[in-house]
């Protein structure tokens, strides 16, 4: 069991497979990112790895435009999630098993924000303890 302490940290073990592409945002993306619904995001999903190079969580993040590396903060929302059965593939478990869903967004020191990730951890192999 592992504890997850800061939604923004560096991963200190190796990154599985990834992919990115773009869609159109969605409600939920659009009011997240402060652009107008069917803006057009780049997203990039990640498998991240645990030490012993199993799948340990997913990490999709989206941005509109340039993706930018510096922000000024972080917020962060921590609620439950049953995992689809993509991401249970991802993760080499069944989907609807429990999962944490962290809705993380980054924002300029202006309060605008710049990207914001869906981070996916499973229930039974990881706890939640944000400060």
């Amino acid at each position: 069991m592992r504890t997850l302490l800061d939604v923004d940290g560096a991963w200190p073990h190796p990154r599985g497979e990834g992919a990115t592409g773009s869609q159109r945002a969605g409600a939920d993306l659009a009011a997240r990112l402060h652009v107008t619904e069917r803006t057009r995001l780049r997203w990039h999903r990640e498998e991240l790895l645990d030490p012993d190079l199993r799948p340990s969580h997913l990490v999709t993040t989206w941005w509109a435009g340039a993706r930018q590396e510096r922000w000024a903060r972080v917020e962060a929302e921590v609620g439950l999630h049953h995992l689809t059965s993509a991401e249970g593939e991802h993760l080499g478990l069944p989907g609807g098993m429990a999962a944490w869903l962290i809705e993380r967004t980054r924002y300029t020191s202006a309060g605008h924000p710049i990207e914001t990730a869906a981070m996916v951890l499973p229930a039974d192999r990881w706890r939640v303890r944000l400060r």
